[in-house]
């Protein structure tokens, strides 16, 4: 088939409890590039030698959710100075 337009790129995550495994299926090229990184994956469809859709199985603690910290422009300002502070304490 070959390329995927953006609109048609999907990552798909799916969890199995009985399992604890999740079941990955991506057609987006960076997380291709990852996902065949972490684990034995199947290339479902490729443009030439470059795959364009994959599927595989991840294990439970391949797979991580993160709560992103955002910081406010005083609280970057304080860290910032703390670690000024810090770096002259261990000159």
């Amino acid at each position: 088939m070959g390329n995927y337009s953006r609109e048609e790129q999907e990552t798909c995550l799916v969890f199995e409890v009985e399992t604890g495994e999740w079941k990955v299926y991506s057609t987006i090229p960076k997380h291709i590039r990852k996902l065949m990184e972490l684990g034995e994956m199947t290339v479902v469809d490729k443009d030439g030698d470059r795959p364009t859709a994959i599927s595989g199985i991840l294990s439970e603690k391949q797979v991580s959710m993160k709560k992103v910290r955002v910081l406010s422009e005083e609280q970057k300002q304080k860290l910032s100075e703390r670690m000024s502070k810090a770096r002259k304490a261990n000159n």
